[in-house]
């Protein structure tokens, strides 16, 4: 009787196990949660109503105030308009003269401005200049201007594999690197239109460890070194907003 309770226990101990396993497979092999595919430009343009503070030293001079306060804004996320500001045309004085609060030197003023804003959603498809490669992510920058990670978790295995370079190509790296660095900075216009036209590919100017490649290939991912990825989440720290991207 004992060998027998204890040839059951071993079998449901089989059987959790098996049922724990398989539910581990099925999260790791779980989908990247895609958003809804989003069409469209992340740049557009608002008109929006402001309240501009003068300073003491704009009182005789409103325009210096309000481009001041609208320079201010510039490259920086507005939570109000959501969006980061990229320029601004039309201003409109709206206040019939700027108006005083208890005892404060500043006056309020409320302007107009037709506003143009970089505002990524998630869904949407960019593309970006790939600057680094790592297990970990793929970094890009877009429009020279704002920062994208893909994350590795964010990458499909079943399309996708990291290949490390090997030591040929991590030493032909290095010595592209030296040479470029040797290059003399007062080139003439000629010899730099001619430098830009020889620029290597990316497939010969390697950097980092490694490189994204699709799977069982060695054509690494943005052969031309830019890539096209999915907006997955916006994120916003302090005034700057950054992009987190999947890949198809």
């Amino acid at each position: 009787m004992g060998e027998k309770r204890k040839s059951r226990q071993k079998d449901g101990a089989t059987k959790k196990s098996k049922k724990s396993s398989k539910s581990l497979s099925t999260e790791t092999a779980a989908s990247i949660p895609y958003p809804t595919q989003v069409s469209g430009s992340s740049f557009c343009e608002s008109t929006t109503q402001l309240t501009v503070t003068l300073a003491p030293a704009n009182s005789s001079d409103h325009w210096a105030g309000i481009h001041e306060t609208l320079n201010g804004m510039l490259l920086r996320f507005v939570p109000q308009i959501r969006g980061v500001v990229l320029g601004y045309s039309n201003i409109k004085v709206l206040s019939k003269a700027a108006l005083l609060y208890s005892d404060s030197p500043f006056g309020q003023l409320e302007v107009s401005a037709q506003l143009l804003l970089w505002r990524p959603i998630s869904g949407m498809s960019l593309r970006g200049s790939i600057n680094v490669q790592s297990p970990d992510h793929i970094g890009l920058l877009l429009w020279d201007t704002f920062n994208a990670s893909i994350p590795a978790s964010f990458i499909p295995k079943s399309k996708y594999e990291w290949r490390p370079f090997s030591d040929e190509e991590l030493a032909a790296g290095k010595a592209e690197d030296t040479s470029s660095s040797e290059q003399s900075s007062d080139e003439t216009e000629d010899s730099a239109k001619s430098d830009a036209e020889e620029a290597p590919s990316k497939e010969s100017a390697k950097f980092g460890s490694g490189e994204w490649v699709l799977k069982g290939t060695s054509q690494g991912v943005g052969a031309s070194g830019s890539l096209e990825f999915v907006v997955a989440d916006v994120i916003r720290a302090d005034n700057v907003l950054s992009v987190t991207g999947a890949l198809h």
